[in-house]
């Protein structure tokens, strides 16, 4: 998948508000799998944050790696992001799928 249709599709799913803190627009694309690890372009790997690397929920999410991961805000690079379950506003926690859908536990879109 290229970058243009993952942003869209994170864009879509997101509804355009920050995937964690809901109170502030969405600004910034986190690959929750890191690109120098391997992670690609995929909605699955993808979480609408507010903020920068060092601002925002995103500041929040690079300055808490071990929250981050216990969250699923960061999949190691041996892990597979549609594979692993991430706490997301609204749903809590949820699959990412990469038509750019939150998938419930029962596999279900939620």
């Amino acid at each position: 998948m290229n970058e243009r249709k993952a942003r869209e599709l994170l864009y879509q799913r997101s509804s355009h508000v920050c995937e964690l803190c809901t109170s502030r627009r969405g600004n910034n694309a986190h690959h929750r799998k890191a690109r120098s690890l391997g992670g690609l372009w995929t909605p699955s790997n993808l979480l609408h944050l507010c903020g920068s690397g060092t601002t925002g929920c995103h500041g929040y999410v690079t300055s808490n790696p071990k929250i981050a991961r216990e969250q699923g805000w960061i999949v190691p690079s041996w892990g597979d992001p549609a594979k692993a379950p991430v706490w997301v506003a609204w749903r809590e926690f949820v699959f990412l799928d990469d038509h750019g859908n939150y998938i419930n536990k029962d596999g279900e879109a939620a």
